[in-house]
């Protein structure tokens, strides 16, 4: 294993995300860097037939293991936390694996024993695994076979959600950028030298007041100088993620993390919260805005929210008081200040942001915040800006500073 092997195995897993036809040579190039011999990933969604994507497998046996997943699944395996892969010798005795009927009807057939499994998703009706296996006679995964999956892992799991999403919204086809355009929060994408390349309507109208926000075709800015430098290197360290040419251990352990911000504005005004994420461009592209790579979100904490709570209750299964504390957060209000918004305690919400967090499968409150704003672009669950009536199209042109 070589930092170099976990960079590549890395960069394919993205790419099968946006194209799934190469999910096989995606898993190759995953099974080399664990340092095993076939692997599967499998995942099996609420209404819809089990997929999974395998290396070294023949179409009955990938088959055979992917029902055993689905239908008998170890209790071993159960006890596999999201997102961590563990040796199975680590968790049952090797007598007691080859007594199993997961070693006897799947493992054995295909002439492997030693397996390292990690569950990559475990909501109610949808579950996703990888699994990789050795040959039988090879000995067990080595720590440092455990350390590279420990850092492919992660990228896994984003994939399964980013492939998901772009599925549901059919992001090639539902053109995107005219439901941000009607977003009732800023958004601004950017490109490498971090000039923008598309501004919506609301950050538009923030930018025209001259209190916080600036924009020119050239430069994305605060109205105070401190403020831009700030604003500047979080638009920098998003801009990092697309970064292929550093060291293979630094880029695996990178995650696709947003980076938070505050442009002050004059008293008594709150700040503009801004959120910068890493750009997956696919669906987004066309002539003039191709060379986006991220895109930063000016939500104004003292506006209505551009979420509507129904959307969030249909589409994560929040309960009435988790939409409304999601739809808070979301404005960029800090969870002392949304308690006391809902009329609620400290620890009430708390347990609201707990329960938020694990319906979305996020684990922290910034990542959940992207999450809700881009599922927000995605399903079309926004409020109408004002002023928007201008195409999308055009709107990279109509800025001044």
């Amino acid at each position: 294993m070589t930092h170099e092997e976990i960079h590549f195995a890395i960069r394919r897993i993205y790419e099968a995300a946006l194209s799934p036809e190469n999910w096989p040579s995606a898993l190759v190039s995953v099974t080399e860097a664990i340092g095993g011999h076939k692997a599967m990933v499998n995942e099996k969604t609420p209404g819809a037939a089990g997929r999974s994507f395998s290396n070294g497998l023949d179409v009955e046996n990938a088959s055979r293991l992917q029902r055993e997943f689905e239908t008998r699944l170890p209790d071993w395996i159960r006890a596999i936390p999201v997102g961590v892969p563990m040796r199975q010798s680590s968790m049952i005795s090797d007598a007691a694996f080859r007594r199993s009927e997961l070693y006897n009807e799947t493992i054995r057939p295909v002439g492997g024993f030693y397996v390292m499994v990690a569950p990559l998703v475990q909501h109610p009706g949808r579950r996703a695994y990888f699994s990789v296996c050795r040959h039988l006679g090879a000995p067990d995964f080595s720590d440092d076979d455990l350390e590279a999956a420990k850092l492919i892992v992660p990228h896994l799991k984003t994939a399964l959600d980013v492939q998901g999403r772009l599925e549901a919204a059919d992001l090639r086809t539902q053109g995107v950028l005219d439901v941000i355009t009607q977003l009732n929060v800023g958004v601004i994408l950017f490109d490498a030298a971090l000039r923008p390349v598309f501004v919506n309507p609301c950050a538009e109208a923030i930018a025209a007041r001259r209190d916080g926000l600036l924009l020119s075709s050239e430069a994305v800015a605060a109205t105070l100088h401190l403020d831009t430098e700030v604003l500047r290197r979080v638009m920098k360290a998003a801009l990092a993620w697309h970064d292929v040419s550093r060291d293979g251990s630094v880029f695996a352990l990178r995650t696709e993390a947003p980076v938070r911000c505050y442009l002050s504005r004059r008293p008594p005004r709150p700040p503009l919260v801004v959120l910068v994420v890493p750009l997956c461009t696919t669906g987004l592209t066309n002539e003039w805005n191709s060379g986006a790579r991220a895109v930063l979100f000016v939500m104004e904490p003292d506006s209505a929210s551009g979420l509507e709570q129904m959307v969030l209750i249909e589409t994560f299964q929040f309960t009435r008081r988790e939409a409304a504390l999601a739809s808070l957060l979301a404005r960029g209000i800090d969870l002392p200040d949304t308690a006391a918004r809902l009329g609620i305690g400290i620890g009430t919400a708390r347990g609201y942001l707990k329960q938020v967090l694990a319906k979305t499968g996020t684990h922290r409150q910034a990542e959940l915040v992207a999450l809700l704003l881009r599922s927000a672009c995605m399903a079309g669950g926004v409020t109408t800006a004002p002023n928007s009536t201008v195409p999308c199209s055009h709107r990279s042109d109509s800025r001044g500073q």
